[in-house]
Formats: C-alpha cells, structure tokens, sequence
C-alpha cells in the first residue's frame, strides 16, 4: 500500500513538473486619463490662467511671497510650482529673466542630453517669455517664465513628485504637458 501511495505522490510530482514555466514580459501599470476640462485658477494675487479640474491650486508661498503656488495633478503625483514676483524696474527683469535662464542650465546641464529654448511671444496679450524642455536624465522636464515686461514675472517648474524614469512617464509627461501649454495659454495679468 505504501509503495502504491508513492509511486502516485511521484507520477503527480512528475506531472506537474513537467509543464514549463512561462513568465510574463514586463509591462506598463494600466492608466486612466481623466477628460479634458478646465475652469479658472482662484487666486488672490494678479493672474489668472485655466487650469484641469483634476487639479488643485495649493498655496506655498511665506508673507513674502503669497502668490507662489503648487498646481498639484493628482491623479499622477506630479506638481507645476509656480512663483510670482512683481516687477520693480527694467534692470530687475533682465535678473529675473538670466535667474530663471540659470536655474535650468546650472543644476541640469551636465544630467539632460539637450534643453530646447521655446520663446513665448503673444503681441495680443502683451505676454512674452521662454520655454525650457529638457530632454534626458533630469528632474524636471519642464520650466518656463512668463511676463509682461512691466510689472508682472511668473515661473514655474514641472516636477514628479517621486523619481521615475521619464521613458516610463513619458505618456503620462504628454499627456499633463499639454494641460500646461493651456495654462499658458489662457495665462492673464491684471
């Protein structure tokens, strides 16, 4: 009886051991993308832009600069800083400008493989500015300024907020970078 009880225990050992092993290639998690909607940014200081309804507008900034915002996406633990400054004089927009410039090359130059310059020109709303894109092992791969040359400076950073690899972000990345052109699109100083 024992040697019939091993010889079974051993045939269905052997049965199952036999099938091969089979794992299963390396994907991508599965993202929902909400639609497009977007509705007016409500903020106490001087600009409004449009911004996704998926998105919270946070607060950051101290007593001296109450109009430094965090455009949090939530659904993708991603964050657009944005911080205003008003503008005292010519000379004090030509360093806000170079500061903005330094800020992108200077902790990123040796890590992107290429940062394209984009300027912002838009006679119709006095706006002008430039966009960063950085291509490459970097931590953002997104900045800006925006101004109207007078009073008003606004930049802002795109960040995730956890380290990722942007060949693996990179649908999600297209998917926001959109939602911020928009931003900047609809962008107003008052």
């Amino acid at each position: 009886m024992k040697t019939k009880f091993s010889i079974l225990i051993l045939a269905a050992l052997f049965q199952f051991s036999c099938s091969t092993y089979i794992p299963k290639p390396k994907a991508y998690p599965r993202v929902i993308y909400p639609d497009k909607a977007y509705n007016k940014a409500e903020v106490k200081c001087p600009f409004s832009f449009e911004k996704p309804v998926y998105s919270i507008l946070n607060p950051y900034g101290d007593d001296v600069n109450k109009c430094w915002y965090n455009l949090v996406f939530t659904p993708f633990d991603a964050t657009l800083h944005l911080s205003y400054i008003p503008i005292t004089g010519t000379k004090e927009l030509d360093s806000l400008a170079e500061d903005a410039y330094r800020m992108v090359f200077t902790p990123h130059i040796q890590r992107a493989e290429e940062i394209i310059e984009r300027e912002i020109s838009d006679t119709s709303r006095g706006l002008f500015g430039m966009i960063y894109d950085l291509e490459g092992k970097t931590a953002t791969p997104f900045n800006f300024y925006l101004t109207d040359g007078a009073k008003h400076f606004i930049r802002g950073s795109f960040y995730f907020n956890k380290k990722t690899e942007m060949d693996s972000v990179m649908p999600i990345y297209t998917f926001l970078n959109a939602d911020i052109i928009r931003a900047l699109e609809t962008f107003q100083f008052q």
